[in-house]
């Protein structure tokens, strides 16, 4: 019991930025936060909060244990509420991150309408593009577009991502419309930073031959919805997921190039931990997520109707 009185105490602490904040929250004495405290670290031989009269930082250390130990307390209250009388309600806080511009555009919605379907459940959202250790950082899911790296990860596919090359109209009529996909590579080019390093470009022609172009990248950024607002002013070509690029398309501030080949087509995936029975909640979220997404996407439902001759098909 004292170990989990600990927990919860460090729990407090963190949440609340200081020893005193937490001592009012718990309404424990400021002396037996700080023994907790004490003695936590002792037993785990390792400092978690460096402390100074103004301010509380975790280590590196205490960070890690923080989020795990957030999860532990998160499970802890999701099966007690489970063993109350509430109708089988879920309940519990879901740690979730995704990339930020397609979680701003198709996320905001379906996770409005889960939210108000289970009014216990609490969200804590990271929007980032950046590649999260779901495992070393306490993370319940991850929505992930491309390939997949780490098999001690499952992966439920939610919906098709298609790329298209895009040029705004006052840079083709400068440079001129190129005459086969390879021609891309003498155009400013925009491009996603990744880790894989230089960008290339790849593309099945509609007889089935594969190339790749790899692009004279003017500005590199780590925001899709970045390059194609620096594609529509003019700057460079890009290749962006449809779900970015369909509102630049489709009001002309953008022209698609070779639409009629198909680029780089990938998928947005839900990722989470192997678990023998995961949590109820996470499950429900990843439910609602793929029933909302298919694979059939609205914005890609828009595009086809007004460009008749892109690539659809799935192979």
């Amino acid at each position: 019991m004292a170990r989990l009185d600990e927990i919860v105490t460090f729990v407090g602490i963190v949440e609340a930025g200081s020893l005193s904040g937490a001592s009012r929250r718990s309404g424990l004495a400021l002396s037996a936060v700080s023994r907790r405290l004490k003695e936590l670290e002792a037993r785990l031989g390792t400092t978690l909060v460096q402390r100074t009269t103004r301010s509380l930082r975790l280590t590196e250390e205490g960070g890690t244990y923080y989020r795990q130990c957030r999860r532990i307390l998160d499970d802890l209250d999701a099966a007690e509420a489970a063993m109350t009388d509430r109708g089988g309600a879920l309940s519990g806080r879901i740690r979730m991150t995704a990339p930020a511009s397609f979680a701003a555009h198709h996320l905001s919605e379906a996770l409005t309408a889960f939210l108000k379907a289970h009014p216990g459940i609490s969200l804590d959202l990271d929007l980032s593009d950046r590649r999260v250790d779901l495992l070393a950082e306490g993370y319940d899911l991850a929505i992930r577009i491309g390939t997949l790296e780490d098999s001690s990860l499952i992966a439920r596919r939610l919906t098709r991502i298609r790329h298209v090359p895009a040029i705004s109209p006052a840079l083709l009529d400068r440079f001129g419309p190129p005459e086969r996909p390879e021609d891309l590579a003498r155009y400013p080019a925009l491009t996603y930073r990744s880790r894989a390093g230089r960008a290339r470009w790849r593309f099945r022609r509609p007889d089935g031959s594969r190339g790749i172009v790899t692009p004279d990248a003017r500005l590199w950024a780590s925001n899709g919805d970045m390059l194609c607002r620096q594609a529509a002013a003019g700057l460079g070509v890009v290749v962006e997921p449809t779900f970015l690029a369909a509102p630049f398309l489709l009001d002309g501030r953008l022209v698609p190039l070779f639409a009629d080949h198909a680029w780089s087509q990938d998928a947005a995936f839900a990722i989470y931990p192997k678990a023998e029975a995961l949590a109820p909640r996470v499950r429900a979220m990843i439910d609602h997520l793929a029933q909302a997404l298919t694979d059939d996407p609205s914005w890609d439902r828009d595009l086809r109707a007004s460009l008749p001759g892109m690539a659809w098909d799935t192979r």
